[in-house]
């Protein structure tokens, strides 16, 4: 595991924020293709179709199972009080919320936060790198994919004792829930003149302040 992010690690030396600004513009149209025919219609569909409480338990439970991956990277990060904020969010809504079908915990004040592996990366000290253009994932910089890696061995883990597919059932409740989430920023990216910028520039104010935990700082790095 260490040896894969540090292979994707040892291609930040490069300066350019985006070198390989050709290759991202084929795959992100390639994404905008397989998007438009295929995740933003069931997307839209879903939203238009499904009941509003069943889609607020699905987006419950996904959200409660990324708290437990939040988790996992606050203790990461040493991040003390955030890590018990969570833990109380999990205990609470996988037993009184009914496995996560109900967010019990922020009804009562226990606000939800979001911590992935690539930002753990990022508080270790580990350099953004330039920024790439996943297939199917999207916008990312290299430290990020190597995050994205940590994050998939982590969600194994966590998934072992469940039938494959259950863990294909929740996989996809929390793509569809992501998607449903995004169809607003789809919205604006379609009215703006370079799409392609437009996705860079949102990924990486968003990403500086996922890392700063929204306490940003003067300069731009991330």
């Amino acid at each position: 595991m260490k040896f894969v992010i540090l292979i994707f690690l040892s291609f930040s030396l490069m300066a350019n924020e985006d070198p390989w600004e050709e290759m991202n513009r084929a795959t992100f149209e390639f994404n905008q293709t397989l998007d438009e025919s295929f995740f933003e219609p069931i997307a839209k569909s879903y939203k238009e179709n499904i009941p509003n409480p069943v889609q607020n338990r699905v987006s419950d439970f996904s959200s409660n199972v990324g708290d437990v991956a939040t988790l996992g990277n606050e203790l990461a990060q040493f991040e003390i009080v955030s890590g018990a904020n969570t833990l109380s969010r999990v205990l609470i809504n996988s037993t009184i919320g009914l496995f996560g079908l109900f967010d019990v915990a922020s009804e009562i004040g226990l606000e939800k936060t979001e911590e992935d592996f690539g930002q753990t990366l990022a508080v270790w000290g580990a350099p953004k790198g330039n920024y790439i253009v996943l297939p199917v994932f999207g916008p990312s910089v290299v430290r990020d994919t190597a995050g994205r890696i940590g994050d998939g061995v982590q969600k194994v883990e966590q998934t072992r004792p469940l039938t494959t597919a259950q863990k294909l059932g929740i996989t996809g409740m929390q793509a569809l829930d992501t998607r449903v989430k995004l169809l607003p920023v789809t919205d604006l990216l379609k009215k703006t003149d370079d799409p392609y910028i437009a996705m860079r520039s949102g990924y990486f104010q968003k990403r500086k302040f996922d890392i700063y935990n929204g306490d940003l700082p003067d300069e731009d790095e991330f």
